[in-house]
C-alpha cells in the first residue's frame, strides 16, 4: 500500500480571453493556451531531446517575456485611461459647483427683481 493517496488534479479553469482566441487564431500561443488540459497532456507525452527542449524552452521564455510585455503595456494604457476619467469627472463636478452657484445667484438677482417690482407697481402684471 502507498503512503500517498492518489488525487485527482482540478482541471484548469480559466477563461480564454478573446485576446488568447486571437494570438491562437494567428498562430500562437499564450500561457493560458497552454495550461489547457489538452496542451498539457499534450505536453506529458512527448519527450524531446535536451536541444530541442532548449529550443522550445528558447521560444515559450520568448513569447512570455512578448506576453508579460503586452500585460504591461495594457496596464500602462489603462491606469492613464483611469487617470484621464478621474481629471473628468474633477473637471464636471468643478463646472457644475460653478453652473450651480450662477444659477443660484441669478434665481438671487430674479427673485430680488421681483421684490423690487412688486414694491413699485400697483400690482398689475
Amino acid at each position: 500500500m502507498s503512503r500517498y493517496s492518489y488525487q485527482r488534479l482540478e482541471p484548469i479553469s480559466e477563461e480564454i480571453t478573446p485576446a488568447d482566441h486571437q494570438v491562437f487564431c494567428l498562430g500562437g500561443t499564450s500561457s493560458n493556451l497552454e495550461r489547457l488540459p489538452s496542451r498539457l497532456q499534450r505536453a506529458k507525452r512527448s519527450s524531446p531531446d535536451s536541444k530541442a527542449r532548449m529550443e522550445e524552452s528558447a521560444y515559450e521564455i520568448s513569447y512570455l517575456r512578448a506576453e508579460l510585455h503586452w500585460h504591461k503595456e495594457t496596464k500602462q494604457i489603462l491606469l492613464q485611461l483611469q487617470e484621464n476619467m478621474y481629471e473628468i469627472i474633477n473637471s464636471l463636478d468643478d463646472a457644475l459647483s460653478r453652473a450651480t452657484a450662477r444659477l443660484h445667484e441669478s434665481e438671487k438677482q430674479y427673485l430680488e427683481l421681483w421684490q423690487t417690482n412688486s414694491g413699485d407697481g400697483d400690482g398689475e402684471y
